[in-house]
C-alpha cells in the first residue's frame, strides 16, 4: 500500500465538512486571542525584544527539546507496553507524528494520528492507543495542576485568570484519573447493557464490544503499582526539563524568569492546550503567555518576544522530528 498525502493514515473521515467548519472556528478563535495578546503593543520595544536575543545558544534549546520529547516517547511506551511489546524508535515517530498532526490540524486531530500511527505500524488497536494517550493527557493535567499549584504558593502572586482554571481542571482531572481506575472494572455492566441496547444490530454491538474492550485495556495500562511508579517519575522528569528549557530561553532572551515562574507558566499553557482549540494553539498561547508572566513583572512586549520565539523553535522542531517520522511511516508503506 502506497500513502498518499501528508496524514493519509488518518481515517478519511477527518476530510468531511465538519473538520472544514472546526478549520474555519479555529481561524476565528486564533484571531481573536491574537488581537487580545498584541492589542496596545509597544511594537519597536517588541522588536527590540526580538533583536537582543542570543541567538547563537538557540541550538541548545532545540537538543534539549528533542531529549524532551524522547522521554516522552519512552513514558507513553511504559503505557503501550501493557498491551504488547513495542520498540522505542516506533513509539517516538508515532508520537512526532501526532505532535505534528496537533501542530497543523485543529481540535488536536494529531491525537488520532498518532494512534493511526501505532495501529498501522506496531499492531497496537486504535483504540488501545487513544485510550492509552487519554491516560497520558489525563495524568498529565494532574502534574500540571499540582506542578503549578506547589510553583504559585513559592511565589505568593495567583493570577486570576490562571487561579479559575487550575480549580476547573483540577476537577476534571480529579474526574478523569477516577474514571480510568473506575470504568475497566465496570466493564461486564457495560458489555450488559450494549447487549439489550434496542437500537443497535447484532454484528454492531459484537464491534462495539471489541472496541470497548481494547478502549478499557488502554485505561487499565496505568494499573498496577510498577508502571503507575515509573509513568509518574517520568512525568515529573518531563515537566522538570520543559521547565528548565523555558529558564534557557528566557535567559537567551534576557528575560528574568525563575524556575517556579517556568513552571507556573508550562502550567497555565499545558492546561490551554488540554481544550480542542486552534493548530499549535496560535493565538491561545500568546493570550496566556501575556496573562500569566504580566504578575511577574515582565511586560507585555517581551511575553509575546518569548512566547513567540518558543513557539517557532518548537515548530522547528516538531516539524524536523514529524516529517522524518512520515518518512519513515511512508518507506516502510512502500512495496
Amino acid at each position: 500500500m502506497k500513502t498518499k498525502g501528508l496524514f493519509a493514515f488518518l481515517p478519511e473521515t477527518q476530510a468531511n465538512r465538519s473538520s472544514r467548519v472546526m478549520l474555519f472556528a479555529a481561524v476565528l478563535l486564533a484571531a481573536a486571542f491574537l488581537y487580545l495578546a498584541f492589542r496596545d503593543l509597544d511594537w519597536h520595544v517588541f522588536f527590540a525584544a526580538i533583536k537582543g536575543a542570543q541567538y547563537a545558544c538557540l541550538p541548545l534549546v532545540l537538543i534539549w527539546s528533542s531529549a524532551s520529547f524522547f522521554t516522552r516517547a519512552f513514558r507513553l511506551r511504559v503505557l503501550l507496553a501493557s498491551d504488547r511489546h513495542i520498540s522505542m524508535p516506533g513509539v517516538f515517530w508515532a508520537n512526532m507524528a501526532g505532535y505534528l498532526g496537533n501542530s497543523i490540524l485543529p481540535a488536536r486531530a494529531g491525537e488520532l494520528a498518532r494512534a493511526a500511527y501505532l495501529a498501522r505500524r506496531s499492531q497496537v488497536s486504535m483504540s488501545f492507543a487513544l485510550a492509552a494517550g487519554l491516560v497520558e493527557r489525563l495524568v498529565d493535567l494532574a502534574a500540571l495542576v499540582v506542578l503549578g499549584a506547589i510553583a504559585l504558593s513559592s511565589i505568593g502572586i495567583i493570577p486570576p485568570l490562571f487561579q479559575q482554571a487550575l480549580n476547573v481542571i483540577a476537577i476534571i482531572g480529579a474526574a478523569g484519573l477516577l474514571l480510568i481506575f473506575i470504568l475497566p472494572r465496570l466493564e461486564k455492566n457495560i458489555n450488559r447493557l450494549i447487549l439489550v441496547f434496542p437500537l443497535l444490530k447484532e454484528g454492531h454491538r459484537s464491534k462495539l464490544n471489541i472496541i470497548l474492550g481494547q478502549f478499557l485495556s488502554g485505561l487499565r495500562s496505568l494499573h498496577g503499582f510498577s508502571r503507575a511508579a515509573q509513568f509518574t517519575a517520568l512525568t515529573g522528569l518531563i515537566w522538570l526539563m520543559d521547565a528548565a528549557g523555558t529558564v534557557l530561553l528566557s535567559h537567551i532572551l534576557k528575560i528574568p524568569l525563575s524556575l517556579q515562574q517556568a513552571f507556573v507558566l508550562l502550567a497555565a499553557l499545558g492546561l490551554s492546550s488540554a481544550i480542542p482549540s486552534t493548530p499549535g494553539g496560535v493565538g491561545i498561547v500568546q493570550f496566556v503567555a501575556v496573562s500569566v508572566l504580566a504578575p511577574f513583572g515582565i511586560s507585555q512586549e517581551d511575553a509575546l518576544a518569548f512566547i513567540i520565539i518558543s513557539q517557532m523553535l518548537s515548530y522547528l522542531i516538531i516539524l524536523f522530528w514529524g516529517m522524518l517520522s512520515l518518512w519513515q511511516f511512508n518507506k516502510r508503506a512502500q512495496p
